[in-house]
């Protein structure tokens, strides 16, 4: 067989060649890599912010990905592009040849009969580069359907390209705002840190002065009212008269130093007196206060009262 026949001479396609075309490779592989990357970014408003800025650097990285990937496609389909046009120029040089060999073929003929054997061979040939031309051409248009391929891809791939850059530049705009928010909330912050700390000066102001006035309240009526009177009132306002020695009402829980010297100034001095409240007392007591009956319901100011004078009676 001539040297120019074994050139020309392709093996037929098969699916193994196919799997092992590294264009197809990469073509999956890009198409898999774009559809994680979708699928991750539509999952990304669940993520908190720190994790958007380790998927921004991911997109980054695949974005770059893509364009080396694109890169390595285009210049596939150049490396396709010249392997059609040298398989063109082959099949026009056996053409030429094919008409050569024929008028060879004739004019042996006319010459030599000797040539018989000659010509014969020659058809043998001319049938085979016909075979081979045809194999040719059934190539070239394999070559002609993947090129169109690869533009599809190529023009899908720019246009995933262009979606991705419109996606990063709104990212970086919605994370310059998120700054910006992050800023104003930290000046908020500050702000209502600041309001806070004033706030509890002034309530520390207005109870240190309630208190005063409460101790000055107390200390006018301990002047102008007899000793007896006291101690009636201390009947009315919720059991005996009070005895001389008073416990530290402040150890119940809900007990300001403020209330403790309002109920002072109503005559409950001990815990024994608060024990023997029933539904009635607290409520007269928890209006004389200014606060919610609900108060000492719920912080149990009686069932306190009782433990702390059972303690204090084991004691």
């Amino acid at each position: 067989m001539p040297h120019f026949i074994q050139q020309v001479a392709f093996p037929p396609l098969y699916m193994e060649d196919l799997l092992k075309d590294p264009v197809f490779y990469w073509l999956v592989w890009g198409i898999f890599t774009v559809s994680g990357v979708i699928i991750g970014w539509s999952l990304r408003a669940a993520y908190p912010e720190q994790e958007l800025k380790r998927y921004l650097d991911r997109t980054e990285q695949e974005r770059n990905t893509l364009a080396r990937l694109y890169t390595h496609i285009k210049h596939q389909h150049d490396l396709r592009e010249a392997d059609f046009k040298r398989a063109s120029l082959e099949a026009s040089s056996l053409r030429n040849r094919l008409e050569n060999l024929e008028l060879e073929k004739q004019e042996k003929e006319l010459a030599d009969q000797n040539a018989y054997l000659r010509a014969n061979q020659a058809e043998e040939y001319a049938s085979q580069l016909l075979q081979k031309t045809g194999v040719l051409e059934l190539q070239a248009r394999h070559l002609q359907e993947k090129n169109n391929q690869l533009n599809l891809e190529i023009s899908r791939q720019k246009q995933e390209l262009e979606a991705w850059n419109r996606i990063y530049r709104d990212f970086q705009q919605m994370q310059g705002r998120l700054m910006e928010f992050e800023k104003k909330g930290m000046q908020l912050e500050s702000e209502r840190n600041t309001l806070r700390q004033q706030l509890e000066a002034a309530q520390i102001q207005i109870e240190n002065l309630q208190l005063s006035l409460v101790q000055q309240r107390h200390e006018a009526e301990q002047i102008v009212q007899p000793e007896k009177g006291t101690s009636a009132k201390g009947d009315r306002a919720g059991g005996p008269a009070a005895p001389e020695l008073t416990d530290d009402l402040k150890i119940i829980n809900g007990i300001t130093p403020f209330a403790e010297q309002q109920l002072f100034a109503l005559g409950i001095l001990t815990y024994e007196q608060i024990s023997r409240w029933d539904d009635e007392a607290i409520i007269a007591f928890a209006r004389a206060l200014q606060i919610s009956p609900g108060k000492i319901y719920q912080e149990d100011w009686v069932g306190q009262a009782r433990h702390l004078l059972r303690g204090s009676r084991i004691g």
